[in-house]
């Protein structure tokens, strides 16, 4: 599918620049100089924050009669009750206080609260819950090709760009606008996060189903947008405060539950592999939205609950980070492989390198020593330090990728001994078998070239492919054209649109295909690839051995006279239709 580059570039600036501005005002807060607590429709009540004094005319435990604030207090109230922070330093706000049985406004100043509690120190992990946002962002925007990745992309985009809309500082009526762009954002950001859980486990789904969840995930966003937008443009307009008590943020949270239920249920059912990759969304989910609840329910207080939810969301975003990189839950063409790690040890071992050369070269050659010494010094360390990265190479590749070092070793040996197979069937069962247990490929099959067409040999797994494929489809004569594994996402083939068709070539004739289904939500990395290849040419190595073995029987049996007439037209058509060559 092309992509709009000029759009794609737009919204990384966006994310960029949301990204940046999240940072830097995380670490600066300007509110009012104390916590307001909403006890009933009109009534708030003075709870003091440690570290902060109360203002002149201001006790704790005094209430407020919301009814009766001015218009800009009300709404400098209702940015405190979404933003938490961030109202202009300096205002000056009238509180009306009941005072020995009278009401009394009360000048009330915003302050900078970026130290009021002592321990800032947790908004370091709202900081990297803003980077890696940011980097699922990019990743979903940039390299994801299915509607999951689309899904991904709104959620980070809109969530990302809500916590920036937030964190303006601002009053009276764009300050009220402001708060209400917010909570749009934040609701278009859960329409994204059902996209993507929807689209994870759509295969799982009956129309029905789908339809029932659509249904549940769109009443709570309702109940949700009409708890948090209408209670703050009712409270504005009238001091009525009741939709704005911590007991109905619940409603905002509510719409993520289901996606949440959706992931569960679709565990629950799914295969082992579907389930190792939702496992880590599940999980992730769970921690986001315990999160989000206390972010708009701080049953905790409110600063516990401030320390506690920014800790999930950095849990959460690195679970949700780690699933997309290592188990591709969603179509993204960038992997978690060798090359980053190994990329990463050939750094380490040179700036150790560097750093120990540098040491040596001040504190032990001095600048006296003689140009020979200064060369062979780096050279000794640069072939110690060789062979320690040769043997962190080995670490790695069996303890970080054990898995799929086990794999390509166990489809190494079976490439070597492929050649030692007595019988043509047995070889072919073998091949498919281990490669779909060795790459948990969802199916495999081996096709023949035979007079009129593709004939299915061999199969293994659950996906199903035609049992005759005609001789000029689109993946075939790509096949025979380049030599080379057959992306089927690129054409329109009897195959399919999933998977790698991969010839079983021998001195540039095409014995056969080989097809292999890409596993769910994921394609196959580039040395899983090369690897399948080599299996497949060394299978069809050993497929041409076996087919000159009853070649060369055939003619001694002739020649013998061991077979009749019949029986030896019926064999030489059999060898004719199994030598048939591209």
């Amino acid at each position: 599918m092309p992509r709009r580059y000029g759009l794609l570039i737009l919204l990384t600036v966006l994310v960029v620049l949301a990204c940046a501005y999240n940072g830097f005002m995380t670490f600066r807060a300007t509110a009012l100089p104390f916590s307001l607590k909403i006890v009933d429709a009109h009534t708030g009540v003075i709870e003091p924050i440690a570290g902060v004094s109360l203002p002149s005319g201001i006790e704790a435990g005094d209430q407020i009669d919301l009814a009766a604030l001015p218009r800009s207090t009300r709404i400098a109230i209702a940015i405190i009750y979404n933003q938490g922070y961030n109202l202009p330093l300096g205002r000056t706000y009238g509180f009306v206080i009941r005072r020995d049985g009278a009401w009394v406004t009360v000048p009330v100043t915003s302050v900078n609260r970026s130290t009021d509690t002592g321990v800032r120190w947790f908004e370091w992990a709202l900081l990297c819950f803003y980077l890696l946002l940011s980097a699922i962002a990019l990743l979903a925007l940039w390299r994801g090709r299915d509607r999951a990745s689309a899904g991904l992309a709104l959620w980070a985009i809109a969530f990302l760009a809500g916590i920036a809309v937030h964190n303006v500082s601002s009053d009276g009526m764009p300050g009220l606008s402001v708060a209400l762009g917010s909570i749009i954002l934040y609701l278009l950001a859960r329409v994204g996060f059902y996209i993507l859980v929807e689209s994870m486990v759509s295969s799982a789904l009956t129309p029905q189903t789908r339809a029932l969840w659509r249904g549940s995930f769109l009443l709570l966003l309702g109940v949700g947008a009409a708890q948090e937008l209408g209670g703050l443009s009712i409270f504005v307009s009238t001091g009525w405060a009741e939709l704005l008590r911590s007991q109905y943020g619940f409603a905002l949270t509510a719409s993520f539950l289901v996606p949440v239920a959706l992931l569960f249920v679709s565990y629950r059912h799914a295969e082992s592999v579907q389930r190792l990759r939702l496992r880590w969304m599940l999980w992730s989910s769970v921690a986001f939205v315990a999160g989000i609840f206390l972010a708009n329910s701080p049953i905790l207080g409110f600063p516990a609950s401030e320390i506690t939810f920014s800790f999930m969301y950095a849990i959460a975003i690195v679970g949700f980070l780690y699933a997309v990189l290592r188990h591709r839950v969603v179509d993204v063409s960038v992997v978690l492989d060798h090359t980053l790690v190994y990329g990463g040890l050939t750094a380490l071992v040179i700036g150790i390198l560097a750093a120990v050369n540098s040491l040596i070269e001040h504190a032990a050659l001095g600048t006296s020593a003689s140009l020979l010494l200064q060369v062979i010094v780096p050279l000794a360390l640069g072939i110690v330090l060789s062979r320690v990265r040769m043997y962190l190479d080995r670490i790695v590749e069996q303890v970080f990728f054990r898995k799929k070092y086990l794999a390509e070793k166990a489809l190494r040996r079976f490439a070597r001994n492929c050649t030692r197979y007595e019988r043509t069937d047995e070889l072919m069962q073998a091949a498919a078998l281990e490669i779909h247990q060795q790459l948990d490929a969802p199916g495999v099959a081996i096709y023949e070239r035979r007079s009129e067409g593709y004939i299915c040999v061999q199969h293994a797994g659950e996906r199903r492919y035609p049992e005759h494929i005609r001789i000029d489809d689109p993946a075939l004569v790509a096949a025979r054209a380049d030599q080379k594994n057959i992306d089927l996402s690129e054409l329109t083939s009897e195959f399919g649109t999933d998977g790698y068709v991969l010839p079983m070539t021998v001195q540039g004739v095409l014995q056969g295909v080989l097809v292999c289904a890409n596993r769910p939500g994921e394609h196959y990395a580039v040395e899983e690839r090369k690897l399948i290849i080599q299996v497949a040419r060394q299978v069809g190595i050993a497929w041409q051995g076996l087919l000159a073995r009853d070649n060369q029987a055939f003619v001694r049996a002739v020649a013998h006279g061991d077979l009749k007439l019949d029986e030896a037209q019926a064999q030489a058509r059999k060898l004719e239709a199994a030598w048939a060559i591209a």
